[in-house]
């Protein structure tokens, strides 16, 4: 207690009053600080003992401010447009090959609205999300962490510049957009339908709340880490509630409220088995909207439906042990009626010759950016990629790899006839395609019996061709 009072005589030996009352007071003083930190460090004490640490790792990434950018630097913008397209020699416009994600991100939104803009409601956008050196697209496990991440990033950014577009939607007859979307096919679940129509949903508000675009996840526990993983991102915009977020089955919930948003974009749809629940959830959504007289677009984002396709035919034979198994069917009466909007599908292969060096790699990709046609590039020696052929239908893929061997030099090793016309599109099936070639000897060795791929040669199940068009 000593060293808390003043120095120098009493207040017994003759101090001052003033003097002890002020030593008594800095006392009091210190006592008080002193129990403040006790209770402190008691109650810190008791929060560590009951703290979440998810929770307050998730608080703290919150909290972070977005970046700034630094003073004396211009913000960096989008350009209103992508690169400049040319004109071929039938007129048709040919989009150069992307130099990067941003850009094509920047041309697949630019497609999109194109396409919306003329009536279109059900559109497909289709990239790998990784550069070819690290992803191979059409045979990669879609449930890879990394690919996920990539395409919730890219759509996020879709969806922002599609949020930012200020064209405002062509006004469309409700009933008579469904009927043109559908093409006529039976819908999938017409029971469920009808029983849902029957429930009182909210009308969207009137008033100019910009355009909303919701993104939907195979399920709620990939939202949810979407959600958080990719926070900022998410925030990271002037009107974040413009952007939502939902899941496949959330149409099957009592609780759903209904399809409040103009856009519904559909990611990371992970396995065949999922493509059911994208049709389930479009089909009702559109004819609860079609019952208050609204429109809704809907866009496929990088699902890619070429690989998922391709699992039917093996998931057929799981079909009697499995059941709830996607067939045929989802793809000849839904997805044919997606107009595709953009699209890159590269093709890595090698051919062995009876030559040096007997076995030649090449490497090309199919590429498609409304309104240009479908375009075949050829990866030159120093990694640029060159346009080699154009054509207004989507080729199959024996097709694409035809022109590939044509600008390689490899035509007469893999048996192909010196008329490139009859490299051909589809079969013979469709008379307004071109026809399939008579096969030598040679090139039936090399290439095998089959042209195109189930999905590729239905003609006569599909019940549109719009998702072959340019």
């Amino acid at each position: 207690v000593q060293m808390w009072l003043p120095s120098g005589p009493s207040i017994l030996s003759g101090a001052s009053p003033s003097s002890f009352q002020l030593s008594t007071v800095g006392f009091v003083a210190v006592l008080a600080v002193a129990q403040r930190r006790r209770v402190a460090r008691a109650a810190e004490e008791t929060k560590k003992k009951t703290r979440s640490i998810a929770k307050e790792t998730l608080a703290r990434l919150r909290s972070r401010s977005p970046r700034t950018t630094p003073k004396g630097q211009a913000k960096k913008k989008m350009p209103p447009a992508p690169d400049p397209y040319e004109l071929d020699e039938e007129g048709r416009k040919i989009f150069p090959w992307p130099k990067s994600f941003a850009e094509i991100v920047q041309t697949a939104l630019f497609s999109t609205m194109n396409l919306i803009m003329e009536g279109e409601t059900r559109i497909e956008v289709c990239f790998p999300p990784l550069p070819l050196a690290d992803l191979d697209w059409n045979i990669c496990d879609l449930t890879e962490t990394r690919i996920v991440d990539a395409n919730i990033q890219h759509a996020i950014a879709f969806a922002k510049l599609m949020v930012k577009d200020k064209r405002a939607f062509p006004q469309l007859n409700a009933e008579e957009a469904l009927k043109k979307a559908q093409e006529g096919a039976p819908v999938q679940e017409p029971d469920k339908i009808k029983g849902l129509l029957e429930r009182r949903f909210k009308k969207k508000p009137e008033g100019d709340l910009g355009r909303t675009v919701r993104i939907i996840f195979p399920n709620k526990p990939d939202m949810l880490r979407a959600r958080d993983i990719h926070y900022n991102k998410w925030r990271k915009m002037d009107r974040p509630e413009l952007l939502r977020r939902g899941y496949y089955n959330e149409v099957n919930e009592d609780a759903w409220p209904g399809p409040f948003e103009d856009v519904f974009v559909y990611i990371i749809c992970q396995e065949a088995a999922e493509l059911p629940k994208i049709r389930n959830y479009i089909e009702k959504a559109d004819a609860v909207a079609t019952r208050q007289g609204r429109v809704l677009r809907h866009v496929l984002f990088n699902l890619n439906l070429n690989k998922l396709r391709s699992d039917i035919e093996f998931q057929r034979r799981l079909l009697p042990f499995q059941p709830g198994q996607a067939t045929s069917k989802v793809h000849f009466d839904f997805f044919t009626t997606f107009r595709n909007a953009y699209l890159i599908r590269f093709g890595k292969y090698t051919q062995t010759v009876l030559r040096d060096p007997f076995n030649i790699n090449y490497v090309g990709a199919m590429y498609h950016a409304y309104p240009s046609p479908w375009q075949v590039f050829m990866q030159d020696p120093d990694g640029a990629y060159i346009p080699i052929w154009a054509t207004d239908l989507r080729p199959s893929v024996q097709c694409v790899k035809r022109k590939l061997q044509r600008a390689n030099s490899l035509w007469r090793d893999v048996g192909l006839p010196e008329d490139d016309s009859k490299d051909d599109v589809y079969k013979v099936a469709d008379i307004k395609a071109a026809g399939t070639i008579q096969k030598t000897v040679l090139q039936f060795i090399k290439e095998g019996a089959g042209d195109a791929l189930w999905w590729e040669e239905g003609f006569d199940e599909e019940v549109s061709r719009k998702w072959r068009l340019a």
